[in-house]
């Protein structure tokens, strides 16, 4: 059986409150009683010590008075219970007066006895034991009744308004338990909604409640727990893809090394039957060259997102592997009208890194910046260069590729580094994801920044010189 919240709050607190309240009424009625009788007897008390001390005759008119100071009424009879005078009017038959409580001999003796019952009204009964004032030589008995009612509305006037507070206190309870049940149970129920859109694949963040409780933690954790679905969606996303790049590009790479192969060979017996000729054409050679790159790279192209695991890092000229990227892309930049300016500032460059993928992420950034370069040149914005340097900074050795194209978009600025994203109609988004790797796989680091109309990417590579002196 479903128990909504707010009676899971309400009820416990009001069946507490109740019993709480049940249990005080019983003892304060109790107590009401006490001090109720308590200051009748005082009051009556003082009324009888005044008429014991007295020496006036107890007529009916000084009953009378006294009955209208004490809000009781006063009969004095003999001590066979004749009457003898009274406050008010006495009935003609004879009163059968209690006797189980004999009279009292002193005022401050007196006290509530039983109730009694004449011309249907309802008194409690005490006796004074007086002597006669008259003359006479038995004594006298005072008969004091006080009226059931009068005592009745005294007790209510002590008991009644403790208890009306009491319960508003318990009304109030109710309300406000109601009332926070009720905000509670609305945040967990736009939670509830949430987590089910969660499920549904929505991982947008929760709006989070302005209360500072238990509540808002929760929001909050549901805000994580939803960011962290994303991320996982992402990258499981990502993990797909690069699954079916790898499977894809198992058969492709195979393919395409092979023709790779073919065109080397083809361009090698070129060279043999024409050697006089070949050996005064650099692009032949620079034809070999690309041709054996792409064999190597073809090789390598399922090491995405994976450490080196070949034992291929060495020692390497930094300086060098740049240069001859640069040579490699040189006639790519001329052909596309892109200045290439290519500078080293420093005598020492040497690194440990694996020199296939550090050139494959050299190349891979040159391109990229002669391609952004020439584009912004084709909508007839300036000049296309592209300036390659290469510099120690701290024991960090810091390769820059600059361009003057337009740079990234916005949207694309945070994730320019992931796989798969790339500005480019024809793009992969592969180029930068590798080059990042490959520079986490040596120790280094890449970023990118724009400012003063270039597109910067620095790569940072430690130095031999900085890795032996941390040994």
């Amino acid at each position: 059986m479903r128990i909504p919240i707010r009676y899971q709050f309400m009820v416990p607190l009001v069946v507490v409150a109740l019993a709480s309240l049940a249990a005080i009424s019983v003892v304060h009625a109790h107590l009401s009683t006490v001090r109720t009788r308590d200051r009748v007897e005082r009051q009556l008390q003082g009324v009888a010590a005044v008429l014991t001390g007295s020496g006036f005759p107890l007529t009916e008119a000084v009953l009378q008075q006294m009955s209208d100071l004490a809000s009781a009424e006063f009969v004095l009879t003999t001590e066979t219970g004749n009457p003898v005078a009274a406050s008010f009017s006495v009935p003609s038959e004879s009163v059968d007066w209690p006797t189980t409580t004999p009279a009292a001999e002193r005022a401050a003796e007196l006290s509530l006895g039983s109730v009694i019952e004449l011309d249907g009204s309802q008194y409690f009964h005490s006796s004074l034991e007086l002597d006669d004032r008259r003359g006479g030589v038995s004594p006298q008995v005072l008969h004091i009744l006080f009226p059931q009612d009068e005592f009745n509305t005294v007790w209510w006037a002590m008991f009644v308004p403790p208890l009306l507070i009491g319960l508003a206190a318990v009304v109030a309870v109710m309300l406000t338990t109601g009332l926070i049940a009720a905000r509670i149970n609305r945040v967990l129920q736009q939670l509830g909604r949430e987590v089910r859109r969660l499920a549904e694949g929505d991982f947008s963040a929760v709006e989070v409640p302005n209360v500072n409780d238990e509540t808002k933690d929760l929001a909050v954790a549901v805000n994580q727990t939803a960011t962290r679905l994303a991320e996982y969606e992402a990258e499981t996303r990502r993990t797909e893809q690069m699954r079916t790049l790898a499977i894809l590009g198992s058969g492709l790479a195979h393919e395409m090394r092979n023709a790779a192969t073919g065109c080397r060979m083809a361009v090698d017996l070129h060279c043999e039957v024409c050697s006089g000729t070949a050996a005064e054409d650099d692009s032949l050679e620079m034809a070999r060259h690309q041709l054996s790159l792409m064999e190597r790279r073809l090789q390598k192209f399922l090491r995405l997102g994976k450490q080196s695991v070949d034992g291929a890092d060495a020692d390497l000229d930094l300086a060098e592997l740049v240069g001859e990227m640069v040579t490699l892309v040189r006639p790519s930049a001329k052909h596309a009208g892109v200045t290439l300016d290519w500078q080293v500032l420093g005598d020492y460059t040497m690194v440990h890194a694996d020199g296939e993928q550090l050139s494959q992420a050299v190349m891979n950034l040159l391109l990229n910046a002669v391609d952004a370069a020439a584009r912004q040149s084709a909508m007839g914005d300036g000049d296309a260069q592209v300036r390659v340097s290469l510099e120690l900074d701290h024991e960090m050795l810091v390769l820059t590729v600059a361009d003057s194209g337009e740079g990234p978009p916005d949207e694309l600025a945070e994730s320019l580094f992931e796989p798969f994203v790339s500005d480019k109609p024809e793009g992969v988004g592969l180029g930068l994801a590798v080059a990042r790797q490959v520079a986490k796989n040596s120790g280094g680091s890449l970023e990118w920044s724009r400012s003063a109309d270039e597109t910067r990417f620095v790569l940072r590579l430690p130095s031999i010189a900085r890795r032996v002196m941390n040994v």
